[in-house]
């Protein structure tokens, strides 16, 4: 025991010299190391100076009694924590009690006996180490929470530069990467955060197993935002090189997951920055990666920073905050294509697309807005607007005598996602009270693919409140037949690609073809886009095309441009 107690140290403060020798020699038999004051300041400062294991102090003492000592002690932070102990006589219970709520952890009554005086002294020291040790685990949990994230268990973004700042002299790793998937924000938005956090979590650990698997000690992996990773890699020059192995790290995330009984796909981009050609420091190596990544997709696309790919990411941030007021300025608004069945040239409907026209930048294209939409999640109420306009537009021309049968609405992958996507469609048809048929809603094949079961249900029940339904681009994405025949829709659309060549082109003409064939088979009406010339009109007759979509028929056009282009055209 003298072994074990050899390094506890105890302050014993107390004005009579013979308790004070008994407390001494006591301790000192039982292996304790022991210093001594006669009064409180000095005990104070001895205090301070050794942080003693153990306080021993009498309640009356000359120049500062035990209740002045045990509160400027409470009082500092250094000291806070010091077991106190008082040593009282019978009579001084009032002083014992106004003691003991200044934080005094117990007291002895005098006279003691040192078998007494040694159990307590052992009591406290067991107490406090007890007290010491879940102070040290909280310490270390909050220092863990500090630098790691809470979901992966990855070292967080703090953590991550901190650490490559103070490797190799403070010279950044030769390569970081930032990882992003795509996906995330959507779950989020359509699970919840615990499935997105699940999703999140399992990315992780696929990432870490190929990082430690493909680079070993070479790399370090963290999560570095919302739904980011980071990489930093050393070891490695030719970009060449550095695309290949990074494609290899993604290459796990590739393989689906089951979340919540839903089969779901990571969509992934990495971009790179590269010491010390982007950047001088790791914030600004991961800041340029960042900047550098390209669109998300299937298996994950590479891309290495440059001064052209941060001017776009610039103006594609510009964009994204001020696409979040577009629609209170009025900014969005619909343009309306014709659609036109070849069999008597008859006037179907107009597709209706949307566009932006930006006060300061004039008009913006679709391709670059509107992924921007979906990335942000601003897709949801901008598309919900788009479904209201387009059907209040059609139900207004019906109204004024035009005989417009339908109107097509894109759905985005993100809205086709959400939850709430039914009850919005049946409320603006409820609203409207058009016939059935008269609103068509294009989904495009990857999004419609992407699970099937869950597209089946959900497209059979738009079908149900009397929705005409359109599998867009198709040919572009999986062209699961197997699955395709199972989708409850009524239109097929061959993307423009297909069509574009298909006078000149004859493996174009064979493809389209074989598409027209398959959709009759399945009782599918077909719809081709991007028609432009009357030789590519007669070749799609000559296929036994339905109906056809493009510049040679009309552009998109504003809604008050409608009836004069029917008039023109003698569908009015």
């Amino acid at each position: 025991m003298a072994g074990q107690a050899s390094t506890t140290t105890i302050l014993v403060a107390e004005d009579d010299g013979s308790i004070r020798a008994v407390l001494n020699a006591t301790l000192r038999s039982a292996g304790y190391r022991v210093l001594e004051a006669d009064n409180g300041p000095d005990a104070f400062v001895l205090a301070h100076e050794h942080l003693p294991d153990l306080i021993l102090s009498d309640v009356l003492m000359p120049g500062g009694n035990g209740q002045d000592l045990l509160a400027a002690l409470r009082a500092d932070p250094r000291t806070a924590d010091l077991p106190f102990v008082f040593l009282t006589g019978l009579d001084e219970r009032e002083s014992i009690r106004a003691g003991m709520n200044l934080g005094a952890d117990d007291y002895l009554t005098k006279p003691f006996r040192p078998t007494e005086l040694l159990s307590l002294v052992q009591a406290q020291l067991r107490r406090s180490a007890k007290r010491t040790e879940a102070r040290r685990q909280l310490e270390a949990e909050a220092q863990k929470l500090r630098e790691f994230d809470s979901i992966t268990g990855l070292p967080n973004r703090s953590h991550f530069l901190g650490r490559l700042a103070r490797t190799n002299d403070g010279q950044p790793s030769a390569i970081l990467a930032s990882i992003a998937l795509g996906q995330l924000p959507v779950l989020r938005q359509s699970l919840g955060q615990g499935p997105a956090d699940e999703v999140m979590r399992e990315g992780a650990n696929r990432l870490l197993e190929s990082v430690r698997a493909r680079l070993g000690n070479h790399a370090v992996l963290a999560r570095a935002g919302e739904h980011r990773f980071a990489i930093a890699l050393s070891g490695v020059e030719d970009e060449t090189r550095i695309e290949a192995l990074l494609r290899d790290v993604l290459a796990p995330l590739a393989q689906p997951m089951e979340i919540g009984g839903r089969r779901l796909f990571f969509d992934a981009s990495v971009g790179v920055a590269v010491y010390p050609r982007d950047g001088d420091t790791p914030e600004r190596l991961l800041d340029h990666a960042e900047t550098a990544e390209p669109a998300t997709a299937p298996g994950g696309t590479v891309a290495f920073y440059s001064a052209e790919n941060s001017a776009a990411r610039g103006r594609s941030v510009r964009l994204l905050q001020d696409l979040r007021l577009a629609m209170e300025r009025g900014e969005l608004s619909l343009a309306f294509q014709p659609q036109i069945a070849l069999a008597g040239e008859r006037l179907v409907g107009f597709e209706a697309l949307l566009r932006w026209y930006h006060a300061e930048l004039g008009q913006v294209a679709p391709s670059e807005f509107i992924p921007l939409a979906e990335e942000s999640g601003l897709i949801l109420p901008i598309g919900s607007w788009a479904l209201r306009e387009a059907v209040r537009q059609l139900k207004g021309w019906r109204e004024e005598g035009l005989e417009v049968e339908r109107v097509a609405v894109n759905l985005s992958p993100r809205q086709f996602e959400d939850p709430g996507l039914v009850d919005g469609v049946r409320a603006v048809l409820a609203q409207a009270g058009l016939p059935h048929g008269s609103l068509e809603l294009e989904i495009t094949e990857s999004a419609a693919l992407h699970d099937p079961e869950r597209a089946i249900a959900l497209m059979s029940t738009l079908s149900e409140l009397g929705v005409a339904l359109a599998l867009d681009d198709f040919g572009t994405g999986y062209s699961n037949l197997s699955q395709l025949k199972r989708l409850p829709i009524d239109v097929l659309k061959i993307d423009q690609m297909f069509v574009r060549q298909i006078v000149r082109d004859a493996g174009d003409a064979a493809i389209v073809r074989a598409v027209i064939a398959l959709a009759h088979g399945f009782g599918l009406k077909v719809v081709a886009e991007g028609v432009e010339a009357q030789s590519q009109v007669i070749k799609l007759a000559q296929l036994d095309c339905d109906i056809c979509q493009g510049y040679h028929y009309g552009a998109p056009m504003a809604a008050n441009a409608v009836a004069g282009w029917m008039m023109e055209r003698g569908y009015a």
